[in-house]
């Protein structure tokens, strides 16, 4: 998921930043707490404080997006018969956000420690072990996450970058290109990973030019798969190009969208079309 701080930090923390993290979650517990007594000191003020763990995952105006409409023009050929009500092509983002309560029906641990909806986890399985018969190495960093852990990684992000000098609202146009408001994110459903080389590679977008990153955009479709952030969509999904993000969204409408150059929103618009 620039600066003096390290800006992607959706991964799967390692033993040492784990510590960090906890000293970075008490400082912006603490930022948040003393937001709130400002905005009980001013009543007529607009309360600026980071919401509760266990508020409904609603996105407040001041962190929505605005991204640009997806393109509905018939492409030849036409798209597969798929279902898109499905649960595979649920739409996560601002405008549709989990439960804070939402989980997977099952979860099963893949590798490293991370899980997915045990639905998707042969596919992602086979994935990984082909890739190591390509000759990568391959980190799983990220799977499953819960709404509490978002909310956590979201809101170290503000409090890092407006400890910076940030104002708020530029905290939260930074933070939310590579880390998702809670409820919007995809990890919540289970249904994505983020795939590595190694631990500490770091997680910008220039990675996606060479090694496993290739080899995952070229086969990741095979598995049912999709580059979830591809490049140059930036103003449809609202997210940074993200070679190691997949999402499963079933083999047809991955081969489809991989092949077209499709990201998911697009993909959906094309049935709404019609």
């Amino acid at each position: 998921m620039s600066g003096t701080t390290t800006r992607r930090k959706n991964r799967t923390p390692s033993p040492w930043s784990r510590l960090i993290l906890l000293f970075l979650a008490l400082g912006a517990v603490l930022w948040a707490l003393s937001r709130t007594l400002t905005a009980l000191e001013q009543p007529q003020a607009e309360a600026t404080a980071a919401p509760t763990a266990t508020a409904e995952a609603t996105v407040p105006a001041a962190v929505r997006l605005t991204p640009t409409p997806p393109p509905t023009a018939e492409p030849t050929p036409a798209p597969p018969a798929v279902d898109t009500g499905s649960w595979q092509l649920r739409l996560i983002d601002y405008d549709h956000p989990l439960g804070k309560d939402f989980a997977p029906p099952e979860l099963t641990v893949v590798a490293d420690g991370q899980s997915m909806d045990s639905r998707v986890a042969p596919a992602i399985s086979a994935l990984i072990d082909d890739a190591k018969a390509a000759g990568y190495t391959v980190y799983f960093c990220s799977g499953y996450r819960d709404y509490d852990t978002q909310y956590i990684i979201y809101w170290n992000h503000i409090y890092e970058y407006t400890a910076q000098g940030m104002s708020e609202e530029e905290a939260h146009a930074k933070t939310r290109l590579a880390v998702n408001y809670p409820g919007c994110s995809e990890h919540q459903s289970g249904l994505c990973a983020d795939i590595l080389e190694s631990w500490d590679q770091e997680m910008e977008p220039w990675i996606g030019g060479s090694g496993l990153m290739l080899w995952l955009e070229e086969h990741c479709a095979e598995y049912g798969f999709v580059v979830r952030y591809p490049d140059g969509k930036t103003d449809i999904t609202g997210v940074e190009y993200e070679p190691w993000h997949l999402r499963y969204v079933g083999q047809e409408a991955a081969a489809y969208m991989m092949e077209n150059g499709l990201c998911l929103e697009e993909f959906l618009a094309l049935y709404q079309a019609g």
